[in-house]
């Protein structure tokens, strides 16, 4: 899916978008919703469910020392590539990303990639929708993935290749279930979405998923990752990030 929490800087972190450039409701959706009025005349409405969805993005804690695995999805109109990944993060961004899988044959030995990165691009902060950049305009009660959620549209005011398009938030948490999201630049243009959830104290991704097409009715690539498999040891030893900084 590069730094930084703003959404114009997502974009570039976002490891799904990149690589699909780079390779140039009920049912569980949200139902699709038209607002009939203008920002200005209904984002009072929406004031109550973003305050505390703000309040709940604050109380989080900061993100721990981690092990989590993922499995990669890319696909276009004359291949797919998946692969599995296994990443060790630590709390100051180091991170250990090992390739354990490449269309369902193991990797031995593993290929092992070190990066650090202080900001992590699927923390669910990275994604938060600030007042300067957007509106909002209510959706109301829907279900997300079987799970009542508010619906609240956002329409960037400012300009930028990365705009966040929608949060449907869990009205118990108040965090986001999922947002939608629209993205251009490198070439590419498309939608996407990122999913949810709690783990323990915290609340992390569970998937994510992006399709974006080159040029004018030019090719259309997707890309898209599951989460699974969340530790948090106490703490990493040092050894398992050899030498990264």
């Amino acid at each position: 899916m590069a730094r930084g929490l703003r959404r114009h800087s997502i974009r570039a972190a976002l490891a799904l978008a990149l690589l699909v450039a780079s390779i140039t409701g009920a049912s569980g959706a949200p139902d699709a919703a038209t607002p009939t009025a203008s920002p200005s005349a209904t984002g009072s409405l929406a004031t109550r469910p973003i305050e505390r969805y703000r309040a709940a993005l604050a109380a989080l804690p900061p993100l721990k020392d981690m092990v989590f695995q993922y499995s990669e999805s890319r696909s276009g109109p004359t291949r797919t590539l998946v692969e599995l990944h296994r990443v060790y993060r630590r709390i100051d961004g180091a991170e250990r990303n090992e390739t354990i899988a490449v269309n369902g044959e193991t990797v031995v030995p593993a290929i092992v990639r070190y990066s650090t990165r202080h900001d992590w691009p699927y923390d669910v902060r990275a994604f938060a929708v600030s007042a300067d950049e957007y509106d909002l305009l209510p959706i109301g009660p829907k279900l997300v993935n079987g799970k009542r959620a508010y619906g609240i549209s956002t329409v960037r005011t400012t300009a930028g290749d990365f705009s966040v398009t929608g949060v449907f938030l869990d009205e118990t948490a108040w965090l986001p279930l999922r947002e939608t999201f629209s993205v251009s630049g490198s070439g590419c243009t498309g939608t996407g979405s990122i999913n949810f959830g709690r783990a323990g104290r915290t609340w992390l991704p569970t998937s994510t998923q992006v399709s974006c097409t080159v040029g004018s009715g030019g090719a259309t690539f997707k890309e898209s990752i599951a989460f699974s498999s969340f530790t948090f040891p106490p703490s990493l030893p040092p050894d398992i990030f050899g030498t990264a900084k």
